[in-house]
């Protein structure tokens, strides 16, 4: 038994290899689902967003507290797979009635930020001293607290308070994803090789956070421009 459990132990660089590669098949699964709903649907549901993402991460919650879904086959991949199709269809849901070139720009804007940000993380785990990731997980976790706040304000102060909690929210989410990167390099001793599905997912939810700020950067940049163009014809000097 113990010999079986040993086994199960892998070098630190196969470890991220079966990571990286277990986040990108699943980005390149959801992909053309997110196309699909984006071309054959008429209307965008948010609504049926926030039921996915809701069963997906209380599901995500239990494979956490539940070791025998966690680490056994098939639970852990039957679990896995249905959170992980409850996010994508959330996403998908998110983004119908987009353009498709839309959806593509956001896409390929949230893989380079998503990039650059494991870039980042290279380069801060190469550092002697990196900071403290939970302190990290601490401040993104109030970042999002001034998310709602910002949106609050929003709805009374104006648009301009949306943009803010835009970005904080953008922020938060990178800072959770560095937070996260860095406390599973530091516990890197005691995960196994089935602990690499589990963080591939991870970093295909903060991917797809990412993404749906991504597309309402896009979408709020697209409206803001829309309406400096309508004031410009509208004023007189224009």
């Amino acid at each position: 038994m113990a010999d079986a459990y040993i086994s199960l132990y892998i070098t630190v660089r196969s470890f991220i290899r079966h990571t990286l590669f277990i986040y990108l098949y699943l980005l390149s699964f959801a992909v053309p689902q997110w196309m699909l709903l984006s071309i054959c649907t008429t209307a965008d549901h948010i609504l049926y967003t926030l039921i996915c993402f809701s069963g997906s991460f209380v599901l995500l919650t239990l494979i956490h507290l539940v070791e025998s879904v966690k680490y056994n086959w098939p639970w852990n991949w039957l679990a896995i797979g249905s959170c992980y199709e409850l996010m994508t269809l959330g996403v998908g849901a998110f983004v119908m009635n987009s353009e498709q070139n839309t959806v593509m720009m956001a896409v390929a804007m949230a893989l380079l930020i998503f990039g650059l940000v494991l870039v980042l993380c290279f380069f801060i785990i190469s550092g002697y001293n990196y900071p403290n990731p939970y302190k990290l997980a601490s401040l993104a976790a109030l970042g999002l607290i001034l998310v709602i706040c910002a949106m609050i304000l929003g709805t009374y102060r104006g648009r301009h308070w949306m943009d803010v909690a835009l970005l904080l929210f953008m922020l938060s989410v990178l800072l959770l994803m560095i937070s996260y990167v860095l406390i599973s390099f530091k516990n890197l001793d005691v995960l196994i090789k089935p602990d690499t599905l589990l963080l591939g997912f991870v970093l295909y939810i903060n991917y797809v956070l990412v993404l749906v700020a991504s597309f309402i950067c896009i979408q709020r940049c697209d409206f803001n421009f829309d309406a400096t163009n309508v004031v410009q014809k509208a004023s007189p000097y224009g």
